[in-house]
């Protein structure tokens, strides 16, 4: 079956009941059919039909889709519209032309940068150390970060503490239970290095080895998600290959929510490779772990708020195992309107691409976060924490934002 037969066996499961609806952040904002899942399921009906020419006004519905697929978990027919959306996109990027625009390419260049570990390294190191000198307040003061178009993205780093260089392999520290690969996502190491370190130390301390494979590479979403499949094809069957040969691993734990549902969805890229070992998300495996008795936590008294992110609710569907885990701190307690459990808006490049939709949606988010005055946001997804610290700054807010296994790991009782 060719590529536009396949995409349309999946997009006609949709009755068009409309269910969708409420639950869609574009939609819920613009109030436009065009911007809901029903709506962009028939305009891609419409196009592989022939009934609608391939155009840069069709590309642009659907990549102001956010892809949180809120639409897939509550859909009655259990229509594949992740799935949907990524073929479609691949397909339309080799039928379609893009115009130019500023945001798109500063999109693209921060995409190549951050994702390349030489590239990315060494821009790093020069921010970091302008940060510390003062020198990036100065530079932002003359406008040059305006005049580049880098203002938003500058907007968004946050304060860049020095990266660490990871060993292959980590010893479980108690009787081991076997070994596990860290998948590391691509910036975790350079822009939350404490939550790396963190999930080390609380896996060995489970009684996990742990392999952080050096040859590991970009887990492809962000390509995926621009149509740009053949460049995912190839990421997918890099790390296949490098985590395939560890020797006796029992699972890939990956750190970054979005990078585990691509992980796992590495078969829809049509690749002849598969993983051997199972993927898990660190919040899933940490959430199902056998933890020793020994292991306890110091009381947390603080007031808290939670956001949870949408490939862990929507496509993991492991809300509960987040839950399971942040409930072994003692004296931590969540009321439902301490928790935000709609897309934030930061989805990957998504708040450089479109800026407007985006900031609302953060908006709302910190609205929600906020209205408690908690003392401490958590999040687990290190995009969603960009997004939410970059909204908190520009309240001159200073409320920390921090993943649930870094939380774990600061409130460890040592004996």
């Amino acid at each position: 079956m060719d590529s536009s037969n396949y995409i349309l066996s999946l997009a006609d499961q949709c009755v068009k009941c409309g269910l969708c609806l409420p639950q869609c952040p574009t939609y819920a904002l613009k109030a436009n059919e065009n911007e809901s899942p029903r709506g962009r399921i028939a305009l891609i009906q419409g196009w592989l039909s022939g009934q609608l020419e391939p155009s840069e006004i069709l590309t642009q519905h659907l990549d102001q889709c956010l892809l949180c697929r809120r639409c897939e978990r509550l859909c009655p027919s259990q229509v594949a519209y992740g799935e949907i959306m990524d073929q479609s996109k691949a397909l339309l990027a080799k039928e379609t032309k893009t115009t130019f625009s500023l945001q798109s390419l500063i999109s693209s260049l921060s995409l190549k940068l951050l994702l390349s570990k030489k590239l990315s390294g060494a821009f790093i190191s020069i921010l970091r150390l302008f940060q510390k000198t003062r020198l990036i307040q100065l530079v932002a003061s003359t406008g040059l970060f305006k005049l580049l178009g880098l203002q938003r993205l500058m907007s968004y780093l946050p304060e860049l503490n020095k990266a660490i260089k990871t060993k292959h392999f980590y010893p479980a520290s108690t009787s081991s239970k076997g070994n596990i690969a860290l998948f590391t996502g691509c910036i975790s190491k350079q822009l939350d290095a404490k939550t790396v370190t963190a999930s080390i130390n609380l896996l060995n301390r489970l009684g996990y080895g742990v392999y952080v494979p050096e040859q590991q590479v970009c887990c492809g979403a962000m390509h995926l998600h621009k149509g740009q499949k053949n460049e995912a094809s190839q990421f997918a069957s890099k790390n296949i290959d490098v985590f395939n040969q560890l020797d006796n691993i029992t699972a890939v734990v990956s750190l970054v929510n979005g990078c585990t549902l691509q992980l796992r969805e590495y078969p829809q890229l049509e690749t002849s490779k598969q993983f051997t070992p199972e993927v898990e998300d660190i919040i899933e495996f940490l959430g199902e772990a056998d933890w020793p008795t020994d292991i306890e936590f110091t009381p947390l008294d603080k007031k808290v708020a939670l956001q949870i992110p949408c490939s862990l609710q929507n496509s993991l569907r492991a809300e509960d195992k987040l839950m399971t885990l942040l409930q072994r701190i003692p004296d931590m307690s969540l009321s439902p309107d301490t928790i935000h459990n709609k897309c934030c808006g930061a989805a990957g490049t998504y708040f450089l691409r479109f800026p407007q939709i985006s900031d609302q949606l953060k908006a709302a988010a910190i609205h929600t976060l906020t209205k408690s005055s908690p003392e401490l946001i958590i999040s687990s997804n290190i995009g969603c924490a960009l997004q939410l610290k970059a909204g908190l700054n520009q309240q001159n807010t200073n409320i920390p934002v921090i993943h649930p296994v870094l939380l774990l790991e600061q409130q460890l009782k040592t004996h």
